[in-house]
């Protein structure tokens, strides 16, 4: 592996409707595992703890309540980096946030999600953000957006023109629209020559119909490694920022852009 490579584990589980005392203890142990297969950082699905609902405003969290602390507990004790969601209380709505806690314990970055999914109402009960979620390992950039977020191509290239490598999406998309899932993916990964991973619940998860689907997909728009089935499992790979740096030379796509000329359109 490339020394500036880094492994990343996603969780593919389900989780029980607003039972963070049960799902948590479950995410310590998939952290425990995958510190155990060398990952530098573990993600999981958006809203994790409580298990994702559009109208779902308990459990919001001011960063010292039981998720942030259970987040934060998790990163210490296995000692990785964790990627989890919570619910993010603000003077008004909540808001739908995925954090990065660090091996001590800090959250170092922090994405709330730009698109809420109107179609399911989540626009009607929380407060949309509208900053990027930037953080670092070692020098490699990612970028942070979350599950309908995968719809909108502008966010993606924002991260590519920012110098991501790679962008991470906890998601809850339904097996109904998993196709579209699996495009997204592929495409958003192709055009920007980044890494994207797709982190989606496991069958049986609290807020829906799920299959799985959890993918890894490279610069090249080929996929690295994806869940077998739609039960639970941890999908690892690792991601190399001379992969990226490669397709980039070798087909400079973002260079032939015509920033100018979108503008005036």
């Amino acid at each position: 592996m490339n020394e500036e490579a880094f492994r990343i584990c996603c969780v593919q589980a389900e989780s029980l409707p607003d039972a963070p005392e049960i799902n948590l203890p479950r995410a310590k142990e998939y952290a425990l595992e995958a510190r155990k297969q060398g990952a530098s950082l573990i993600v999981f699905p958006e809203q994790y703890p409580t298990g994702w609902d559009p109208q779902g405003t308990t459990f919001t969290d001011d960063g010292g309540g039981v998720i942030c602390q259970g987040w934060s507990a998790i990163a210490k004790e296995a000692g990785i980096h964790v990627l989890g969601s919570y619910r993010k209380e603000t003077d008004s709505l909540p808001q739908n946030v995925a954090a990065v806690f660090a091996p001590d314990g800090r959250c170092i970055a922090e994405y709330a999600k730009m698109h809420l999914f109107s179609p399911g109402g989540e626009d009607a009960s929380f407060l949309p953000g509208d900053t990027l979620g930037i953080f670092r390992l070692g020098n490699v950039r990612f970028g942070i957006a979350i599950c309908y977020d995968l719809r909108f191509a502008d966010l993606f290239g924002a991260y590519a023109r920012a110098g991501c490598a790679a962008v991470i999406v906890p998601a809850a998309w339904p097996c109904a629209r998993l196709k579209h899932w699996d495009l997204f993916l592929h495409a958003r990964a192709l055009e920007n020559q980044m890494y994207v991973m797709g982190i989606n619940p496991a069958k049986d998860s609290a807020g829906g119909e799920y299959c799985g689907g959890t993918t890894i997909v490279d610069p090249q728009g080929e996929t690295v490694v994806r869940a077998e089935g739609a039960g639970c499992s941890l999908v690892c790979a690792d991601i190399d920022p001379a992969v990226v740096r490669a397709a980039r030379a070798a087909f400079p796509v973002g260079a032939d852009r015509r920033e100018e000329l979108y503008s005036s359109l």
